[in-house]
């Protein structure tokens, strides 16, 4: 099987997606679970809530470039609380467009260079450069996640992060 940005890609993000959710169901289990969403690493960073809003905005950012489709505009600045159902609810939407995704559309499409905004910038870059950008980003808001909830007292081992990665 040749190794594309399909699997590169979709199928990794999937993966770090799934973990997301898994680790959101551990931490709703919790006696504080109330609390979890609005909760930070650190003062100056976004709450669990936020990780969850950038890691799947991020997910929908890339796939409209890698497909194409029109960029859909989030304000990524503003600060969000959301409930466990409304997480999940993010998480599940991502998780549908990542499976109806045709691989076919990606492969036509990642090479193709057009300008993305990139922070303040504009930048030409192809759709593999954008994906490993965006793809990096989801994994530091579910790895950030993940630190939340362990500072928070929920009992997460390694196992919880990976295991969506190796039974999938």
């Amino acid at each position: 099987m040749v190794y594309t940005l399909y699997e590169g890609f979709v199928l990794q993000t999937k993966r770090a997606l799934t973990t997301l959710s898994h680790i959101l169901h551990k931490a709703e289990e919790q006696p504080n679970a109330s609390s979890l969403p609005s909760c930070r690493l650190h003062d100056g960073m976004k709450s669990l809530s936020y990780q969850v809003f950038a890691a799947t905005t991020q997910a929908s950012l890339a796939l409209a470039k890698l497909t194409a489709e029109s960029v859909p505009t989030e304000d990524t600045s503003k600060e969000v609380v959301y409930t466990y159902a409304e997480m999940y609810a993010r998480i599940d939407k991502a998780l549908l467009a990542l499976d109806a995704v045709d691989k076919d559309v990606i492969l036509e499409h990642c090479e193709t260079v057009t300008p993305v905004l990139l922070g303040e910038n504009i930048l030409p870059l192809s759709g593999i450069t954008y994906a490993c950008i965006m793809q990096a980003n989801i994994f530091f808001h579910v790895s950030t996640s993940y630190g939340i909830l362990r500072k928070e007292g929920v009992l997460l081992g390694k196992v919880d992060y990976i295991l969506p990665f190796v039974t999938s």
